[in-house]
Parts: C-alpha cells; sequence; structure tokens
C-alpha cells in the first residue's frame, strides 16, 4: 500500500517566524494586536497556514516600499529587523 504525504496545516509561533521570516516576539505581537489570528490547543498557540497565507497577501497588495507594513518591535544595530 502508498500512503500520502499529510500537508502540515498548523505551525507553532517559532516555525510561523521562521516561514514569515519574523522573530518569533514579533509573531506573538500580530497575534495580540489582532493581525494575525491563533488556534490555542490547551497552552500551546498555533498559527494555521491559510492566515499565514492571508497575512502574506493583505500586506502583498497594501505595501508601498515598506511603510504599511507592521512596524517590527526594534531594529538591531546592524540595521535589519527583529
Amino acid at each position: 500500500m502508498m500512503s500520502e504525504a499529510v500537508s502540515k496545516r498548523l505551525y507553532s509561533v517559532k516555525e510561523a517566524g521562521r516561514y514569515l521570516g519574523r522573530s518569533p516576539w514579533t509573531i506573538r505581537r500580530l497575534i495580540r494586536d489582532g493581525v494575525l489570528r491563533e488556534v490555542r490547543q490547551g497552552r500551546r498557540v498555533m498559527i494555521d497556514l491559510v492566515d499565514m497565507h492571508l497575512f502574506i497577501e493583505k500586506y502583498k497588495r497594501e505595501a508601498i516600499d515598506g511603510h504599511d507594513l507592521p512596524q517590527e518591535e526594534e531594529r538591531s544595530g546592524n540595521g535589519t529587523l527583529g
């Protein structure tokens, strides 16, 4: 029998950060601010892949040279974000 691969739909805060190119702290702030939705499993916070795609599409259309994107928590000393 051949088994089919199951696609992952829920990502941890850390995984979502890697997926979106943001720090876990920024992902938590986006959730707190209502910009990104969460899925709670007890104390565990997960982010739906569909919501990450919606987040990307929303800011892809609205962003003009990055000024419309939510601000990162702080810039590090080397000029990169979070």
